[in-house]
């Protein structure tokens, strides 16, 4: 490569660090200034929620003195009686006085009811705009988070152009040939050293020159990061009088950065990396691997799989758990991966090069013991929700991981003495509208208002949206939506009814104990939301930042619980203060962070969304 095809080079690729980083630096600023705007906002919010408190202090003060003021205006009412009968028998008498005074206590009566009105409607009028505050906050907040999730793809794409770059490189190596070595063997060998000295070297550079060095040197040693030669050349060479062999080469080396490890790299779920595409300037054609069928000559096979604690069969013998790297012969083997609650994977490969298998194990499909299942049959034989048991026992509730918001904290033991079952899903549309038909229900977002969806960081309300219409296509098998904590409650009640036995709608300690399920981990399959795992937004489903699934579209957790994490947020009963309600688990467009076991969002009971719905809980 000459000097100008090298400058021209070196600029390309300047310019192209300069875009990528550039859009990482706005989305970190657009975050500050939501996050700015953001902390403002929950400082008004307290001081605004403690405004309403003093109105209600009020209020009670308020009441307090219409009750003293009417016991005054009683008194002066018996005075005044007491004298217009003196009156009867001394005409002469002046009443004027007591007369003034029941007069006043009236007046003073009727001024503290006309205050008590005053200061009750402007409390109520507080009430409801920190209720639109919080709605308001949540939004702001999934906002933040829903630009973390765009920060951290252009992080990946940023570190993934930067590392795959190709430059032409230049070295010289110098050694010593040995005394029972040939001088073909000797050049060979010196060769082969200058390219492993240029590719370290190269190696070393594509490191320190990343926008997030330091944090990619951390991880280095745990990634298969590499280089690729493309090119060498032997631009000079000699043997000295000494039996020293000189080699200069010019080489074309590439960075060799797979999407995985650039996760890796930056310690970020590896979902950020599922959709990156190659450019084509970083397209690497590997050589056909030739084949070997001589069994003598042995390859190393290296098995990776994506859980612990798993154990390795290679042709029926045992050969413990991943990693796993063994010499073999080359030719078929079968390679069979196994582990208690996972779906087995076996392989037949042909061995003719060294290789790595990575295993991906599928979750088994949960089975229930007998006993662990329960669905009643309502009245008119209609099929009531299907229930799992929950079994006693006590657990951490809160932000364990340290990951979560104030509102988590601190983390609390619980401990539940009895078991109890729950719906294993959360309450379809067909369940609820056969309570509808039953009961000729009609919800609050049909009266009046309609129901509130997530538009560019808001809560927008629109008449002509309710359960039944929620804004996107959804079937009978769609978590019902667009329902407030009065519409879940009506239906606990009818269902309680037409079963004969106690439903209820779940507290906060049974909702986080059902759906961590032995677990303190934000996800209860573990520390990353991980791809496709879940429906919620940037989660890597179908419906991700599209609609509602349908329930029990994803795996169940241990328990036995389906969409513990995202698809719709689901009324809860606050055990802090029972006249709040509190929405668990995420949804289909709230980013990752916010569908984790310990996340809370507390709303007024008669807000309703197309983003949640509720599961009920059966007492023993």
């Amino acid at each position: 490569m000459n000097r100008i095809a090298q400058l021209t080079f070196i600029v390309a690729l300047s310019f192209s660090q300069f875009i990528l980083a550039a859009s990482v630096s706005d989305i970190e600023q657009k975050i500050s200034s939501k996050q700015s705007e953001y902390d403002n906002y929950n400082s008004n919010l307290d001081a605004e929620i403690g405004v309403a408190g003093s109105l209600e202090r009020e209020l009670a003060e308020l009441r307090q003195n219409v009750t003293l003021a009417e016991a005054d205006r009683q008194s002066a009412l018996i005075e005044m009686n007491i004298q217009y009968e003196k009156v009867i028998d001394n005409p002469d008498l002046d009443i004027t006085p007591v007369r003034a005074t029941y007069a006043k206590a009236v007046r003073t009566h009727k001024a503290i009811k006309d205050a008590i009105t005053s200061k009750y409607n402007e409390w109520q009028t507080k009430l409801q705009d920190i209720e639109q505050m919080q709605v308001s906050k949540h939004s702001l907040l999934n906002t933040i988070e829903g630009l973390k999730e765009q920060l951290h793809g252009a992080r990946i794409d940023r570190l993934y152009q930067e590392f795959n770059r190709n430059e032409a490189v230049v070295v010289s190596h110098k050694i010593a040939c040995d005394k029972d070595e040939t001088l073909s063997k000797c050049t060979e060998r010196g060769k082969s050293l200058a390219k492993q000295k240029a590719s370290k070297r190269f190696l070393d550079s594509v490191y320190d020159s990343l926008s997030e060095a330091e944090q990619a040197k951390k991880r280095r040693q745990t990634t298969d990061a590499s280089v690729q030669v493309l090119r060498s050349e032997v631009a000079d060479s000699n043997f000295s009088g000494q039996g020293n062999y000189n080699v200069k080469m010019n080489l074309q080396l590439q960075g060799n950065l797979k999407r995985s490890e650039g996760c890796e790299l930056l310690g970020l779920d590896k979902r950020y990396c599922a959709n990156v595409k190659r450019s084509k300037n970083v397209k690497i054609s590997a050589a056909p691997p030739i084949l070997v069928t001589d069994e003598s000559v042995m390859y190393e096979l290296t098995v990776r799989s994506n859980v612990f604690d798993d154990e390795v069969f290679i042709n029926g013998v045992s050969y413990g758990s991943t990693k796993l790297q063994i010499m073999l012969p080359t030719g078929e083997h079968e390679v069979e991966v196994v582990k208690r609650g996972y779906e087995p994977s076996r392989q037949q490969i042909t061995l003719n090069e060294s290789k790595t298998l990575r295993v991906e194990l599928d979750r088994a499909q949960y089975r229930f013991s007998k006993g662990e299942r329960i669905q009643d049959i309502l009245a008119g034989d209609i099929p009531g929700p299907n229930l799992v048991v929950v079994p006693a026992g006590n657990f951490r509730m809160g932000d364990i991981t340290g990951l979560g918001l104030a509102n988590e904290r601190p983390v609390q033991t619980k401990n539940l003495t009895q078991s109890f079952g729950i719906s294993e899903t959360e309450v379809s549309v067909k369940e609820f509208e056969i309570f509808v038909n039953a009961t000729s229900y009609v919800t609050d977002a049909e009266k009046d208002k309609g129901c509130a969806s997530y538009q560019e960081g808001k809560a927008v309300w629109e008449d002509n949206r309710n359960w039944r219409s929620p804004g996107f296509m959804q079937n009978e098998t769609s978590p019902v939506v667009c329902v407030s904590l009065k519409d879940a409650q009506a239906y606990v009640d009818w269902i309680s009814k037409a079963s004969s036995h106690a439903y209820k709608l779940p507290t906060e300690v049974r909702w986080e104990y059902a759906a961590r399920a032995g677990k303190e981990t934000d996800y209860w399959w573990g520390v990353g939301v991980d791809t496709d795992n879940a429906n919620c937004g940037w989660c890597g489903s179908q419906w991700s930042n599209v609609s509602t699934a349908p329930v029990g579209s994803f795996e169940r957790n241990d328990f036995g619980l389906f969409d513990t994490v995202g698809n719709v947020w689901e009324w809860t009963v606050s055990d802090k203060n029972a006249s709040r309600a509190v929405v668990r688990g995420g949804a289909w467009n709230f980013a990752p962070r916010l569908a984790r076991a310990s996340t809370r969002m507390e709303l007024d009971g008669s807000f309703r969304s197309n983003y949640i719905g509720f599961r009920v809980v059966r007492e023993q």
